[in-house]
Formats: structure tokens, sequence, C-alpha cells
């Protein structure tokens, strides 16, 4: 076989995990452009590999409309609290500080993880004030799908993140505090030729409430790393949380 024809041979095998339905949305924002994306036909007669290596755009789809939040079901497999991570004042957080969502190319299944994020009152004995705390909420959801394409207006790696939480938990009558905050990663595909990872990590945690009646925030980071023989490319995303159940993207 010429050398020519390798690439279109190459661009016949892709490595696809899946782990759940891909879900299609229009296009809420756009979070990196490395060059205009034009079509450009495969030319059997030409190598290409350096079109084909090149990404050329990163798009960010909000589908959480698209997304029944009322049938997610929590998919961590119950750790505990783990150990302390963060305190604030009259907070602490709970869980564990970095976590990998995806690792060569791979979802990083939650049986794997450890435990999720939780930010409650910061006063002796947790486990059990834990057990004591009321009137938390159904999660709440936000998703996301991100998309890389090269030169060649390909889908060169495209994975989907879902951020949660859970929210309004209480202490004694007061407090609105957090727990269950996660992020967990799903339709990963990564074409032949690239390397793809992603990780959470906790930044901060705050009080926006008073001291007798706490509202517990909290500041989740989504880094992600696209990488080929030509170059890597790190991105990241930045979400807050509240424990009165909002949720906005920075």
């Amino acid at each position: 076989m010429r050398r020519t024809g390798k690439m279109l041979l190459v661009l016949s095998f892709y490595l696809s995990i899946t782990t759940g339905q891909a879900i299609a949305g229009p296009v809420k924002s756009l979070s990196f452009t490395q060059t205009k994306l034009e079509k450009i036909d495969i030319d059997p007669t030409k190598d290409q590999t350096e079109e084909y290596n090149t990404i050329a755009s990163i798009d960010v789809e909000d589908i959480t409309e698209e997304f029944l939040e009322e049938n997610f079901v929590l998919s961590r497999r119950d750790k505990g609290l783990g150990e302390v991570i963060m305190t604030v004042e009259k907070l602490l957080a709970l869980g564990k500080k970095i976590w990998a969502i995806i690792e060569a190319g791979r979802p990083v299944v939650s049986t794997e993880m450890g435990p999720a994020i939780s930010v409650l009152p910061n006063i002796d004995g947790t486990g059990g004030t834990f057990n004591q705390m009321e009137n938390w909420s159904a999660p709440r959801v936000r998703r996301y799908k991100v998309t890389y394409k090269n030169l060649f207006g390909m889908t060169v790696i495209g994975f989907t993140y879902t951020v949660y939480f859970q929210h309004s938990g209480s202490f004694q009558g007061a407090g609105a505090y957090l727990t269950g905050v996660d992020v967990e990663a799903s339709d990963v595909e990564v074409m032949w030729g690239f390397e793809f990872n992603a990780a959470s990590k906790l930044v901060t945690i705050t009080n926006v409430g008073s001291i007798k009646d706490q509202v517990a925030t909290a500041t989740i980071k989504i880094s992600y790393a696209a990488k080929s023989v030509l170059k890597e490319i790190r991105t990241s995303e930045s979400f807050y949380v509240t424990g009165k159940g909002l949720i906005r993207k920075l």
C-alpha cells in the first residue's frame, strides 16, 4: 500500500468508549477556537497527517435541557464522607480534593473514585452531625457535551460531563449545606492518534449566609487536556454551587 493510502486507513479507525447516550443540543458557548474551521476534502495524493492531527476548535454545549434531571441516579458508590480536605471558619469540606474523571481516553467508573464532596458545619463529631442533618434536596444536575474537531471538520475527541450535587441540608433547623458534589464523564470518544485526560478539583468553599444560619458554597474546576503528535491543549471550566441550590458556570 502506498503511503498516501495510509492516511485513509488511519481515518477509518477510532476508539469509542461509551457509557451513556450522547444527546444533541444547541451550542451555548465556544470556549476555544484555534483557527477558522473549514471543510477540507481528503486528497489521496497528499500526505495530510498534519491536518488530521491539528485540533481546530473546541465546542462546549449545554445539554441539560435535553436531559431529564428527575431520572438522574447518583452513581457513586457510598464510601462514607471521606477525609477533611478544606476548612473555612465554621465550614469544612470532606471527600477527595482532586479526582480523575477520564484517564487515557477512558471514563473513570464511579466505583474507582473516592467520596463525593460534602460541605458541612464545622463542629466536633462531623460524622454524627451528618446523620442528624435533614431536608436534603434531590440531586441538581448540569450536563455539557464537549467536542474537539480537526481541520477536516472531524470530531476527534468528544465527551459529556455531568455536574451534580444535593443542597439545602440543615442542622438543628438552621443552615443550608452541600453534599454529593461531584463530576462524572460519559460518552467518551477518542480517535486514533490522540490522547485525552480530564480531572476535577475542589477550589474553594465559603459561607454566604450568617454565622448562625450558614449557606455553604463550593467552587469546583474541571480540567481536560487533549494531545496529538503536534500539540497539547489544556482547557478548564469552573462551577459555583450553593446550599440554596444555585449552580453557575463561571
